[in-house]
């Protein structure tokens, strides 16, 4: 799949300004060279590290669902989620088209007074023509407010679909592909503008993103990608059936036509955790049928007794839910983690995210404020990020023996400074003791 190169947000929570992260050189007309399989995000309580994953988050699902931005709940979460300063959502992803080439897609969110509503505002699709990430990019599609353009190669009777969308609550990406979807039922030719925007969906749809606060209670759902060789006879985009599963749910609900999947599944995540937790015998799936499908509870075995996930430690369920994210990255998805660390032991976790440095097909982007991560990343260069005051990030770079843990503790990043002592807490436990 192709790789994320770098992100731009701004606009979620206490992040006013622009924060870019980059995952490859800046230079890309010899070739694309040292992208990042993982990166580590770090920094002091409340620096926007969560704000930055939930703003990956949002444009996944504004990209990747029809109608997102019409449902009740993403309003409201919007409502408190969008930056009380700026009053807009603003992001933007390049990633690899080809080889030297990429894409750039951004967009941007406001609040509509009149409807009360956020709506799309601006959103453009662009390939490169610079020499750089941050260089120059020959627009193919642009919408800013009402207006709309195309470029001149592409326009056409082809695209009268373009203009006579509302592209208020949908990116011009879902429109695009039914558009798609509809020519290939039909036997038509997909265009060339089409090919381009799908590599959007592609590459956005192949993100995934784990926050602390997810709803991971939910129905299990078999994913198979619709547009499946939908434009297989090209060279633009090679498209693959993505077949998944969320093995986190403490009560699953799973269609028996993929049982044995889900089975397969449950396998792995016992081999997983028993690394965690040697004493466990398995994982024993629990059925209650109920027509075409099955609901499912697990229960933890033990030698001396059982217990069901929704018992069971929260360092386990931290487990749990994570596998799936981190089976993902290890086959080739673009995972986001928030707190990934949480309740992990530090030397399990240190290796790892040796073993996604070192194994891993994907790409790992995670916040935490385990510095022992730092360990495993120090020999991958800029693969450590800190976000320090006023949304302003440090990249480190290594140089000879030089730590990052003891650059991070001695306040050595330039935004980051841990100008605390412990004499600092006296006042506030001890009073004017």
């Amino acid at each position: 799949m192709n790789k994320l190169l770098q992100f731009s947000t701004y606009g979620i929570k206490n992040i006013e300004d622009l924060i870019t992260i980059d995952f490859a050189n800046q230079t890309i007309e010899n070739g694309i060279q040292k992208i990042n399989n993982v990166k580590g995000i770090f920094g002091y309580n409340g620096a926007g590290k969560s704000a930055l994953m939930s703003a990956v988050n949002y444009y996944n699902k504004i990209v990747c669902n029809p109608n997102y931005l019409m449902q009740i709940e993403t309003k409201d979460n919007l409502n408190k989620l969008v930056n009380y300063v700026k009053k807009e959502f603003f992001f933007s992803i390049i990633f690899e088209y080809e080889d030297n080439i990429v894409i750039k897609h951004s967009l941007k969110l406001v609040l509509d007074t009149i409807m009360n509503d956020y709506v799309i505002s601006e959103e453009s699709i662009s390939l490169s023509s610079g020499r750089t990430l941050n260089d120059k990019y020959k627009v193919m599609f642009e919408k800013r407010g009402n207006e709309i353009f195309v470029d001149e190669n592409l326009k056409g009777a082809n695209y009268d679909f373009i203009f006579n969308q509302d592209l208020k609550y949908n990116s011009i990406v879902q429109i695009a592909l039914q558009n798609a979807i509809n020519k290939k039922n039909n036997n038509d030719e997909v265009s060339v503008f089409e090919k381009i925007v799908l590599s959007v969906y592609m590459c956005t749809c192949n993100i995934d993103v784990y926050l602390q606060d997810s709803d991971l209670h939910r129905n299990y759902k078999f994913d198979k990608r619709i547009i499946n060789n939908l434009v297989s006879q090209t060279e633009e985009i090679k498209l693959k059936s993505q077949n998944w599963i969320d093995v986190y749910m403490s009560d699953a609900i799973i269609s028996k036509e993929y049982y044995n999947i889900y089975k397969q599944e449950n396998e792995k995540l016992e081999k997983f955790i028993k690394y965690f937790k040697p004493e466990l015998k398995k994982i024993e799936l629990i059925l209650l049928e109920d027509g075409s499908i099955y609901h499912v509870r697990r229960l933890f075995v033990y030698k001396d007794y059982n217990v069901e996930l929704e018992f069971e430690s929260s360092g386990i369920k931290q487990l749990v839910k994570l596998y799936s994210y981190l089976e993902k990255c290890a086959n080739g998805k673009i995972v986001f983690i928030d707190e990934i660390d949480t309740n992990i032991n530090a030397v399990y976790f240190e290796k790892m995210i040796s073993f996604f440095k070192n194994y891993g097909k994907g790409q790992l982007i995670f916040t935490t404020h385990n510095i022992e991560a730092m360990k495993a990343l120090r020999d991958q260069s800029r693969s450590i990020v800190v976000l320090g005051v006023d949304n302003k990030i440090d990249t480190w770079v290594g140089k000879g023996n030089k730590s990052p843990i003891n650059d991070y503790i001695n306040g050595d990043f330039p935004h980051s400074p841990m100008n605390v002592e412990d004499f600092d807490f006296i006042n506030i436990f001890l009073g004017n003791e």
